[in-house]
């Protein structure tokens, strides 16, 4: 392959490495100004294509060929040593300040940083990158590291077979086009998979690829690129324009999709760095290639790598305004980067031993992460340590006593210590296939079919987590259970809530289309349970019910009105409607705070002391129809009324924020089945006395 003008450093590049560093830093602290920020990853992507390219393309050049196992050999020496260090440091910190069970739930975490497949680990686990239960795992960021090693692992090769194949052809053009034919088909993938799954299409190395493959196209056509001071003129405005953009994009100042996001920031980024490659002496250069800029761009990784741990220990312990938060991680990021690059890092990256000894840096370096992944990071997390700074919600406050309840028990249970070793496991029910009843496969929404009546379960994952014990209570009192169900999914027709991902809320939107139109008259059961979790204004810090299309007023109009009209519809096929108020939840999850709490009253809430507006309009309904009934199932939740505590009788009652635990459910079956006939909706196959 041609090429024209030897490769050397670039300064401003480290420059456009400290733009792209520090917008993520300040997205992850919570600046509602750059909420977008995250398009540093984008910056950092084609940042990295380009600089492994020309790296690759200058060697072939110069020598002919490729030595692979130097070229991994030096991946190794770059990232392995702060990589590893920085899990087992975040390991320790967070026995300080994240109760047991949050570690533990962090070990897969861990594990997936340190041999980088964490981009498919957290996809595999559902999380979402702009949701706030990101704030539970400090390993979260190694996902953007886990697609470039994907790619430093398999890109030499395959560059080096187009590099080999142009030669042999005499065809400069091979390169560019099989780079540029490979971007296209990420980028169409990009398009494709986030229309209907966004986060497959964030996290996934198949559909960031593009990213990387524009920074290495453009590092194959730099030999292409237009030279002189009349070319340098213009790059060097078009340059300045380039870095102004991406610092737009990451505000909140334009709306678009992620994709569409990130398909622009890259394509900016690209021409940033095109330009900086026309006109390396321009005043965006030069600004861009100042000493502190340079600086804080060659120590860049060890700053990814530290702000996100340090932003999610110290929020785990303490509580602080997104702009102090991005100052203290800012600062300690920082000056943590440093030090490991100075202390760590370039000592081993220049260490002359290591030079020739490339296939035992690989060994040596894979197995130091492996050991890591399965030894020490479990003895760390799974130790009994209590979190010393662990955030506590406010204490509850008992002054006078509560009716119907003795206060010498719930004292009792109050200061009860929590064991060390809580069977977490026991809590989570069985998976439930919620695409397993449709109209073309009935078959699938029978759980037990029995010579009584027959129950249909309908809602959310609280309706979910009743199909073990109503399973059970199916089997033993000889009725019929059949589910519809999925994840999210108010069983309200018209009714939808705030997620970060729109695709739960069209799969929803589909979904009960085909329960009220398709399997329920189809199915023809008696009594329909219906199951939600709450979502009202004030019921949960996260989100709330909202309009769906064509409605319009105010949020507990919509849930009177969508409510009403979804009971006209059952009412139609002829069934009886159960509605099962949305349970009391905590602010937090109980479950995670008991384990690091020295009592269970460290962990107690109260619950709310008026209902809720879709509490209300259940009963509303209920009084006004006579094939309505409505069960109030928080003292299941709270046995304690209105003292809530996340542990009873040795017994978890959670299984984390907004579900019971499935083992207290089955222990208290009895109950659940004492409630739902008490409520005289079984009337005629169950006496409710």
């Amino acid at each position: 392959m041609h090429t024209t003008g030897a490769w050397s450093y670039r300064p401003a590049l480290d420059g456009l490495r400290t733009v792209a560093i520090y917008l993520v830093l300040l997205f992850h602290a919570g600046l509602a100004h750059l909420a977008n920020g995250y398009i540093g990853v984008d910056v950092f992507f084609v940042l990295s294509g380009f600089l492994v390219t020309s790296i690759i393309v200058k060697e072939h050049h110069d020598s002919g060929t490729l030595r692979l196992r130097r070229f991994y050999a030096r991946r190794v020496r770059r990232l392995l040593p702060a990589s590893v260090v920085l899990v087992v440091v975040t390991c320790v910190l967070s026995t300080f300040v994240l109760p047991k069970l949050t570690r533990v739930s962090l070990i897969g975490d861990a594990r997936a940083a340190l041999l980088y497949v964490a981009n498919w680990h957290f996809l595999g686990s559902a999380t979402d990158y702009f949701a706030d239960d990101v704030e539970r795992s400090p390993f979260l960021h190694f996902w953007s590291l886990a697609v470039e090693e994907q790619f430093y692992f398999v890109f030499p090769l395959l560059l080096l077979g187009l590099l080999v194949l142009a030669r042999r052809r005499s065809a400069a053009w091979v390169v560019p086009a099989g780079l540029g034919a490979l971007l296209a088909a990420s980028l169409v993938g990009q398009w494709w998979v986030a229309d209907s799954n966004p986060l497959r299409a964030y996290y996934g190395t198949d559909t960031r690829l593009y990213q990387l493959l524009a920074g290495a196209l453009l590092a194959a056509l730099r030999h292409h690129l237009p030279r002189g001071p009349r070319w340098a003129r213009a790059a060097g405005g078009s340059a300045a324009l380039a870095t102004v953009t991406l610092v737009v994009l990451a505000t909140d100042a334009v709306g678009m999709s992620v994709a569409t996001r990130g398909v622009l920031a890259a394509a900016v980024t690209t021409l940033a760095v095109a330009c900086l490659e026309i006109a390396p002496r321009s005043m965006p250069a030069q600004v861009l290639s100042a000493a502190p800029m340079t600086y804080l761009g060659r120590i860049s990784y060890g700053t990814y790598l530290w702000h996100w741990p340090v932003i999610v220990l110290v929020g785990a312990g303490w509580s602080l305004q997104p702009l102090e938060m991005a100052a203290l991680a800012a600062v300690v990021a920082t000056g943590v980067s440093a030090l490991s690059f100075h202390l760590l890092e370039t000592p081993i990256r220049r260490a002359p031993r290591l030079d020739g000894w490339p296939r035992g840096v690989v060994a040596v370096g894979l197995a130091s992460s492996v050991a890591v992944a399965v030894v020490v990071v479990p003895v760390v997390m799974e130790n009994d340590r209590r979190p010393a700074f662990a955030a506590r919600g406010p204490a509850v406050v008992i002054d006078t006593a509560i009716p119907g309840i003795d206060m010498e028990s719930l004292a009792a249970a109050m200061a009860v210590e929590p064991p060390t070793d809580l069977d977490i496991d026991a809590t989570d029910p069985r998976k439930f296939d919620q695409a397993a009843c449709t109209f073309d496969h009935i078959d699938g929404c029978f759980l037990h079919r029995g010579s009584g009546m027959h129950l249909h379960l309908l809602g959310d994952s609280n309706a979910m987590m009743l199909v073990p014990v109503l399973q059970a209570l199916a089997e033993r009192y000889d009725f019929t259970l059949s589910v519809t169900a999925r994840l999210g999914c108010p069983w309200q027709l018209g009714l939808e809530w705030d997620p970060q991902d729109e695709v739960l809320v069209r799969n929803c939107n589909t979904a009960r289309e085909e329960w009220y139109g398709d399997v329920l008259p189809l199915l023809q059961p008696d009594v329909v349970l219906a199951v939600h979790v709450p979502r009202d204004r004030g019921s949960r810090p996260d989100s709330f019910f909202r309009p769906g299309p064509g409605q319009e007023g105010e949020i507990d109009d919509v849930v009177a009105r969508t409510t009403a009209t979804t009971l006209d519809r059952l009412r139609d096929l002829g069934v009886r409607t159960v509605l099962m108020e949305p349970l009391s939840f905590g602010p937090k999850d109980p479950t995670i705070c008991v384990s690091g709490a020295s009592t269970v009253g460290d962990c107690a809430y109260e619950a709310n002391a008026e209902p809720f507006p879709t509490e209300r309009t259940y009963r509303d309904a209920a009084d006004a129809r006579d094939d309505v009934w409505v069960v109030d199932a928080d003292r299941m939740a709270c046995p304690y009324l209105p003292v809530c505590l996340p542990l009873v009788d040795g017994a978890l009652v959670f299984q984390n924020q907004f579900h019971l635990s499935n083992q207290w459910m089955l222990d208290h079956a009895d109950e659940w089945w004492a409630l739902l006939v008490a409520s005289g909706a079984f009337e005629g196959w169950f006496d409710p006395s």
